[in-house]
Order: C-alpha cells, then structure tokens, then sequence
C-alpha cells in the first residue's frame, strides 16, 4: 500500500510500516509543517492513504468534501509509543484491508470505517 504518514505518525509505526513492504513517505521528509489540506492534496497526487493522529482530516473529507485514496485515523489512549505500536500492530490486518476508500478509526479496542464520500 501507499502511504503518506503524517507528522503526528511516530518513527516506530512508520518503520514498520515499511518493514512491513508499504511505500510510506513521512510528511516532515516532504515538507516540514505542511498544512492539513495541502498534504491530503499531495496524497491524492500521488496515490496515497494518509495516516494520522489528526481529527481535522475527517473536517477535511466529510464537510469540506475534499478528495481522498483513504485515511486512516490514530486513536490510542496510551501512555508510551511502545503500547501505541502494539496496539497498531493488533489492528494492522483489519486497518490494512479497509484503508482505501474509507475512513478509518483506529482505537485501542476497535477498527471502524466509513466509506469516503463520492466526490
């Protein structure tokens, strides 16, 4: 999959994203403080599944109707990035097979999706 990690994303879960065979690209590698809607533009430029920790990209696609391959949303409530990479690794499978074309909320105890409105 094609992915671009916001700046929020950690070391951890973007290198195993990698390790794992996924084309992610790290936004602070692109462009350090890009803005939100700029950065859901370049995904779409180039294919890609944002993954964030950022609430404003559900205001992004669902009321501002801005286009999107997929997001997908980080919502773990825990204290250290070791639990926050266990928990994304014990959510990855169901994550990874729903990411394009939806909206994906990922908490500690549950993956939800919704499908990305047509634009």
């Amino acid at each position: 999959m094609r992915l671009l990690a916001n700046a929020h994303i950690s070391r951890l879960i973007f290198e195993f994203l990698c390790e794992e065979g996924h084309d992610c690209v790290h936004a602070e590698r692109v462009r350090a403080g890009m803005a939100d809607d700029a950065l859901l533009r370049l995904a779409v430029d180039q294919r890609r599944v944002v993954i964030t920790a950022d609430k404003d990209f559900g205001e992004l696609v669902f009321r501002r109707m801005m286009p999107a391959i997929g997001v997908i949303l980080l919502r773990f409530r825990v204290p250290t990035e070791a639990e926050r990479l266990k928990l994304f690794h014990k959510h990855w499978p169901a994550v990874e097979r729903n990411a394009e074309g939806h909206f994906v909320v990922v908490t500690n105890r549950r993956v939800r999706r919704t499908p990305l409105p047509i634009v």
